[in-house]
């Protein structure tokens, strides 16, 4: 028999690839949830999606006729276990979702919650893990997908597998994306599956090597208080991901932050002079040098397509024609 379970999940590559993989393997979803704030109650803004269903969590669900069912946060809605077991849901599978599971819904599934974690756990529990760890630069130890059991503790629960994925050398970040959906498909099949079929023994993590790392606010963006020496290693990690941000001034009432790729230059001591903004470049004074910043522009963006598009028809199979 098939399991059947219920599905939180956001609008990600990761997401879209294990639910795929789940399906594929003849796997039913009873209901997918989407509480306030999810990605998957908004419009969709992936337009490759178009082009790649099969990379879109909301055209699977289309295209397979599954439910959905739009409801309020977990944590406020007391009728979640009834509702599962209305609809005969046997497990809850996790995809990159953002609730926070209330413990009576993880008693009515008593150790059948999986969730997926975009880092090797116990590492880099928490919320963006990736951001977090390319900054650090652990990506190598690091960076990957876990497969756990969901537990009342964030991020703490026994592991049914997991696998190494650090960031390419190159490819950028939308090939380590698809490398990292590719992971968490292979996990559905050999974890996810075998676990619920009672094939595969969870292991508890091991809390020697625990760290819990969230992203302070300012920690990715460069300014006026910002070393050389850090502003070179977000460049050098955050550079050619496009999500780098650059605020050069520290006055709240002329906040403007811009997308930067690179250090185009160092200009000398700094002068005291306002930062320079052009269409291509943003000049400022860090701590202790003055810089030029090179601004994220058409071109770069154009190059993160075409690697986002490349990554996708590598792992899409084309119709064969008679």
């Amino acid at each position: 028999m098939p399991h059947r379970t219920i599905l939180l999940a956001e609008e990600t590559w990761i997401a879209a690839r294990a639910l795929g993989a789940w399906l594929d393997a003849g796997q039913e979803v009873a209901e997918v949830w989407i509480g306030s704030g999810s990605s998957l109650g908004k419009p969709l803004r992936q337009p490759l999606a178009l082009a790649f269903p099969d990379w879109s969590v909301r055209k699977i669900i289309r295209r397979r006729g599954i439910p959905v069912h739009n409801g309020p946060r977990l944590r406020a809605w007391p009728e979640a276990s009834a509702r599962a077991a209305a609809l005969g849901a046997d497990s809850l599978l996790n995809l990159l979702g953002l609730q926070i599971i209330p413990k009576p819904l993880l008693d009515h599934f008593a150790g059948r919650a999986i969730n997926v974690h975009p880092a090797l756990l116990p590492r880099y529990r928490g919320p963006c893990p990736r951001l977090a760890m390319l900054v650090d630069g652990r990506d190598a130890e690091a960076g990957g997908v876990c497969m756990h059991l969901l537990s009342e503790a964030i991020d703490e629960g026994a592991i049914l597998g997991d696998r190494s994925v650090p960031f390419p050398a190159s490819g950028g970040y939308s090939e380590w994306d698809a490398r990292l959906a590719d992971a968490a498909a292979d996990l559905i099949r050999a974890a996810a599956i075998p676990y619920l079929d009672g094939r595969l023994r969870p292991y508890p993590q091991d809390e020697s090597l625990a760290s819990y790392r969230k992203p302070v606010p300012g920690e990715l963006d460069i300014g006026p208080t910002t070393s050389l020496a850090h502003a070179r290693r977000l460049v050098e990690t955050l550079g050619r991901v496009g999500r780098l941000v650059c605020t050069p001034t520290a006055d709240a009432s002329r906040r403007r932050s811009f997308h930067v790729t690179a250090i185009d230059r160092t200009l000398g001591e700094p002068t005291g002079q306002p930062a320079r903004v052009t269409w291509r470049a943003v000049e400022l004074d860090l701590v202790d040098a003055r810089v030029r910043l090179r601004r994220r522009g058409f071109d770069e963006r154009v190059r993160e397509l075409g690697h986002a598009i490349s990554a996708l028809r590598r792992r899409t199979r084309l119709p064969t024609h008679a």
